[in-house]
């Protein structure tokens, strides 16, 4: 049995079909063969398709492409069922999160000495292409050691829906770098202001060479600024201003409650035990 994608159905399953093939480090063959499990030919036609023609592919086809890339059928217009469906980023559905969308403030200690205080900016969005939630962070300061910074990170938003947790993976040059916040726990309306906490592990060379180095951080917004340049929200708050108190103690509380470090945990009960 035939089926026959057109239109608006046809282009979303593109777009989608050639979003998780950009996730791969892989061939266009290796991507087909081991992933798809389907002919290169296969995918090419899936992918190539091209002007009003619409795209036909064999019923048992297109359930395999459907369940091993995680897109639901009914996305489509189809009313067919698959055998298990995968849940990339969690099985949540992006519509049910709207209210943790918008341009939010991230801060965290520096990463040289820890004095100063880095704002940087987090957005949230919703996917154009898949089920989930996406994200950029924008870094833009002038490091202790006195070099200006710039860095962009962004992909996609993983929430597993009994834990909680909001996971911020992205991937660039071989690196991973990982931001996890807790869902705040008064979720108000879309728009509403909202307090998040949690940890990034990144990258640092505080000691002259890269190791991985934990931070916690503070997240503050949505915020209310039409400003076109994100970068001139960037700044530095240097301890012993105003505006830095109120901020380290926000810092403190997640430090303190927001994120487990276990060795520590682990002194502290000798400690009491002594």
């Amino acid at each position: 049995m035939t089926i026959s994608l057109t239109g608006q159905h046809r282009d979303r399953f593109i777009a989608e079909l050639r979003a998780h093939r950009e996730t791969f480090l892989i061939s266009d063959a290796e991507y087909a063969e081991q992933v798809l499990k389907v002919s290169l030919n296969t995918y090419k036609k899936c992918v190539r398709s091209a002007g009003r023609a619409p795209l036909k592919l064999k019923r048992h086809t297109l359930i395999s492409v459907c369940t091993r890339v995680g897109l639901d059928p009914k996305a489509f217009g189809l009313s067919i069922g698959i055998p298990a469906q995968i849940a990339p980023f969690g099985g949540y559905r992006k519509d049910d999160y709207g209210f943790l969308t918008g341009t939010f403030f991230l801060y965290r200690r520096s990463f040289l000495t820890a004095r100063h205080i880095t704002r940087s900016i987090l957005e949230i969005y919703s996917s154009d292409t898949k089920e989930c939630l996406e994200f950029h962070e924008l870094h833009h300061y002038v490091s202790e050691s006195g070099v200006r910074d710039e860095q962009h990170y962004g992909g996609d938003v993983h929430l597993n829906e009994e834990r909680s947790v909001l996971s911020m993976p992205a991937y660039f040059g071989g690196q991973v770098r990982l931001t996890l916040l807790l869902m705040p726990e008064h979720a108000g309306g879309k728009g509403k202001p909202l307090k998040m906490r949690g940890a990034a592990l990144v990258f640092g060379i505080p000691r002259g060479y890269w190791q991985p180095t934990l931070s916690c951080v503070f997240v503050e917004g949505p915020i209310d600024d039409r400003r076109s340049n994100l970068k001139e929200l960037c700044k530095t708050i240097l301890a012993g201003t105003e505006e830095y108190a109120p901020l380290s103690a926000e810092l403190t509380l997640a430090e303190e409650h927001a994120t487990i470090m276990t060795p520590l945990m682990w002194s502290k009960l000798q400690g009491k035990s002594d």
